[in-house]
């Protein structure tokens, strides 16, 4: 438990260090974008109860897809505006928002990925159970 809640307080100040970022750069729209973006990592926080484990893992997998969606499209604006070098025009020019928001996007990749492996483990009190053992019949 304690892992995932430190994973959503990285991606929370991860995400908060981008959202200022914009903000300073004048970029209110797309750091509102941000902004709604943390709001699924810190409802992550706000869950209690019996399944409270389960939900924030899948606050935090959703917030980090979420953010992965987003650097990627920063990343591709970046990558095929090098083809403007051909036609003559600037090549995109990464802010210091774009450069947090990759970063952070790099750390949403790992998360993704440890979730992933985490959620598809086999439960072993699952292979115990006395379902298992019945046939179809019976």
């Amino acid at each position: 438990m304690r892992s995932i809640n430190r994973m959503l307080a990285i991606m929370l100040i991860l995400s908060l260090v981008t959202f200022i970022l914009y903000v300073i750069e004048g970029q209110y729209l797309f750091s509102l974008v941000i902004l709604s973006f943390m709001s699924v990592l810190i409802s992550g926080f706000q869950e209690f109860g019996s399944n409270e484990y389960t939900f924030k893992i899948a606050h935090l997998y959703v917030g980090s897809i979420l953010f992965l969606i987003a650097a990627g499209y920063v990343f591709f604006t970046f990558t095929f505006s090098i083809v403007n070098v051909f036609i003559g025009e600037e090549i995109y020019k990464l802010s210091p928002g774009d450069v947090m928001l990759l970063i952070t996007g790099a750390y949403s990749i790992i998360y993704v990925i440890h979730l992933r492996k985490a959620a598809l483990k086999p439960d072993k009190t699952d292979l115990m159970s006395t379902d298992a053992n019945k046939t179809c019949c019976h």
